[in-house]
């Protein structure tokens, strides 16, 4: 298979949400929509900090999405209320630096940003620590690409960058209302909830009761996504046989196509499976399932090939797509990179 090293610095890896929301004259709309730009803090992070920043119960900031904190990323915020442009000037200040969070108007509503809503998002991603081989292959190939790829949830669905990947053992912990496990869990992970974890050596329950409630429906999320994982690692080797590859990813097992055929095939034998949800509505934790693409068809532009100028030898491009939300792009580049070989 080939190999590239993605997000060699945040940079490589820019994320731009997709969100058609309608705005509204500021004085008749209750919610205000900020565009927030950020590296280096996840989006559970981003809320909160614009929560304690501005006065207001976390509740009052929403958003569509979760965003990578090893990137680049823009998306929507609402906020029940008004920021003035002296808060917001003093938000960005306050988060400036090489990692940042950066606010901006973006206009107002009646209605906040709700989980689930949102349309998609573009992306603009920098592989690195190519062969020649593949350089040569992305070279001779089209500008666009037409690809297929299987729609699993990949690594940062279930762990922080560098941190053990066990997030969905942890939603399973809290499912079963073990919260003693669950926090030992939450301990291990290296995520900013974790950090509190090891600072608090009082009761289990009551640190977790006092968690943000997205955050823990979060984590039984990973859960049911890693259910959804072992559902499709298995349709994936029933219907593409020998024309797969098995693979580690981080301690976690996949099965991949090794062709577009394989991943067609796929889709021709289911184009869906249901998946697990919780949500935190109304002051409930709430479960639902709805259909998940097993198979996801994007068009990926090669921007260009050039010496890569953090490994010497190698090379680098810039690819370039959308994608539906819930899928994740390094998923669909690391197909991109298998099906390559077979073109």
């Amino acid at each position: 298979m080939s190999v590239c090293v993605l997000k060699a610095v945040p940079e490589d890896f820019a994320v731009s949400e997709c969100l058609g929301t309608a705005t509204d004259p500021a004085g008749a709309a209750d919610h205000q929509y900020l565009l927030l730009t950020k590296r280096g803090y996840t989006t559970h992070q981003a809320v909160a900090a614009v929560a304690a920043h501005l006065g207001v119960e976390r509740e009052a900031v929403a958003a569509a999405g979760l965003k990578d904190e090893d990137g680049v990323t823009e998306q929507t915020l609402s906020l029940r209320g008004t920021a003035s442009p002296e808060q917001l000037a003093a938000f960005n200040s306050a988060h400036a630096g090489a990692d940042y969070m950066r606010l901006t108007e973006r206009g107002h509503g009646g209605a906040p940003v709700v989980v689930g809503e949102l349309d998609g998002n573009c992306f603009r991603i920098v592989a690195r620590d190519l062969d020649a081989a593949t350089a040569d292959a992305l070279r001779a190939g089209p500008a666009q690409h037409n690809m297929f790829f299987v729609n699993y949830y990949d690594t940062q669905r279930f762990g922080v960058p560098g941190g053990p990947k066990q997030t969905h053992l942890l939603g399973g912990a809290l499912i079963d209302g073990d919260d003693e496990a669950a926090f030992r869990l939450l301990r291990e992970s290296g995520s900013p909830e974790g950090g509190q974890a090891l600072a608090h050596d009082g009761d289990p329950a009551q640190f977790l009761a006092a968690l943000d409630p997205r955050v823990l429906a979060f984590y039984r999320c990973a859960h049911a996504s890693a259910e959804w994982n072992e559902r499709l690692t298995k349709l994936v080797a029933d219907e593409g046989g020998a024309d797969t590859v098995e693979t580690d990813r981080e301690g976690l097992r996949y099965v991949l196509p090794r062709t577009p055929a394989a991943a067609r095939e796929v889709l021709r034998a289911a184009p869906e499976l249901d998946c697990g949800r919780y949500r935190w509505t109304d002051g409930e934790m709430r479960y639902t399932e709805s259909p998940r693409p097993t198979v996801v068809q994007t068009r990926v532009r090669v921007l260009g090939v050039r010496p890569d100028d953090r490994f010497p030898d190698r090379w680098a491009c810039t690819l370039s797509f959308f994608l539906p939300s819930g899928c994740y792009a390094t998923m669909a580049v690391t197909q991109f990179f298998q099906q390559l070989e077979t073109v």
